[in-house]
């Protein structure tokens, strides 16, 4: 004969339930992108020696050709000759790639993780901030190699 469910019976089932949701969730919403885009969030995070924070915002990442011209250039906030370009636009928190670059994907992280963790601004040296995107550009490369 089949027993009843006690009411403490239901509570801990619930409560079993709730932690099993929380012990398999993958992670923030969002959580940095998803696949090949999180493997390489996760790898740039890594090489630059960085503490990925489940609080800060996850830069939208969009293809280059997904962004009309116009609109990249008033993001960027200059003249771009209707050319769109990998780049990272704090502004935004908006990363434009190449479509199968993973090695310039990791460039353009790499200047997020310089904003979002090491608080660069404008009023750092442009030359140091694009060499630094630059070496974790070509130790990614060096590790995977440019992509397809």
């Amino acid at each position: 004969m089949d027993q009843p469910f006690y009411p403490r019976h239901r509570q801990g089932l619930l409560i079993a339930g709730v932690v099993l949701a929380v012990a398999t969730a993958a992670g923030p919403a969002g959580a940095c992108g998803e696949g090949e885009m999180r493997r390489i969030f996760d790898r740039v995070a890594a090489i630059m020696h960085v503490r990925v924070d489940a609080d800060r915002p996850c830069p939208q990442i969009i293809m280059r050709q997904e962004i009309p011209p116009e609109r990249f250039s008033a993001l960027l906030g200059l003249d771009t000759g209707g050319r769109v370009f990998p780049a990272y636009i704090p502004s935004a928190n908006l990363i434009v790639v190449e479509p199968g670059r993973p090695d310039l994907l990791a460039h353009e992280l790499a200047h997020y993780f310089q904003v979002m963790c090491w608080v660069v601004t404008e009023n750092d040296s442009r030359d140091t901030v694009e060499r630094q995107a630059t070496a974790v550009e070509r130790m990614f490369r060096g590790e995977e190699g440019p992509g397809p």
